[in-house]
């Protein structure tokens, strides 16, 4: 089967601080969700998509600092 597709562009800030990417982040995930299933991401879920978002970064760095801590065994000499 083949399937049609179209183009959808991210604008990914590389700049701002830590809330601003948090909220455009969650804003282009609803977006996203908007688009592949024709819906309308209400503030409800916009708050649901900040959540997992917020709970996905939090586990990010846990897994972050441990494989750094890892790095440092031993003076961190491989």
């Amino acid at each position: 089967m083949i399937y049609e597709t179209e183009e959808f562009k991210l604008d990914i800030p590389s700049n701002g601080g830590y809330i601003y990417r948090f909220n455009e982040c969650s804003e282009q995930i609803a977006q996203l969700i908007d688009r592949y299933f024709d819906t309308h991401v209400d503030d409800d879920g916009i708050q649901r998509i900040q959540n997992l978002v917020n709970i996905e970064i939090k586990e990010a760095r846990k897994r972050q600092a441990k494989q750094n801590e890892l790095d440092n065994i031993n003076g961190g000499s491989k």
